[in-house]
């Protein structure tokens, strides 16, 4: 099984999505991305508090995929 998370799932009208065999590895990549490209959708995320809201977030947004 893989996990997969896309923007979409987030209701952001981006067409990212990563895939991994974790949750971390797929939430660390799309914590990245959503950092990079959309900071002030999300305001701006630094503390380590924002980022473990966001962590949490990103996770509601993940499924299990098939390969």
């Amino acid at each position: 099984m893989l996990i997969r998370y896309s923007c979409k799932d987030m209701g952001l009208n981006c067409s990212f999505m990563v895939k991994g065999e974790t949750l971390e590895e797929v939430t660390r990549q799309a914590l990245a991305h959503v950092q990079e490209i959309h900071a002030n959708e999300f305001n701006s995320i630094q503390t380590e508090e924002e980022i473990i809201r966001m962590e949490r977030a990103l996770s509601r947004s993940t499924r299990e995929v098939t390969a």
